[in-house]
């Protein structure tokens, strides 16, 4: 028999997070991660991937400013998790092979 493993909301996920955003920074990324979930295993590529996603498509111009930051808050989010989960060297890691592959 198979244990269930428990899946939460990303969005949940950051709204746990202290000191929270900016509430204009909250809502793009709630805009972003939608409603995904994932495991605290998957949580950290999850978190990589809505933030990479986001980073791709943005434009040019000064009004892709929120964007950016809204997936530099993604990406470091993602450490975080991994960090939570993992040592700060495999958390490390882990993400710099992710962006590695994503480009």
């Amino acid at each position: 028999m198979s244990e269930r493993v428990e899946s939460i909301r990303l969005g949940d996920w950051l709204a746990s997070r202290t000191p929270a955003p900016p509430s204009e920074l909250s809502a793009r990324l709630n805009e972003v991660v939608g409603d995904s979930s994932a495991t605290a295993d998957e949580l950290p590529y999850a978190l990589l991937k809505c933030g990479l996603e986001l980073l791709s498509n943005i434009g040019e111009d000064r009004a892709a400013a929120p964007d950016l930051l809204a997936a530099d808050a993604l990406i470091t989010y993602a450490m975080e998790a991994a960090a939570d989960a993992r040592t700060v060297e495999e958390a490390s890691e882990a993400a710099l092979q992710r962006l590695g592959s994503s480009r």
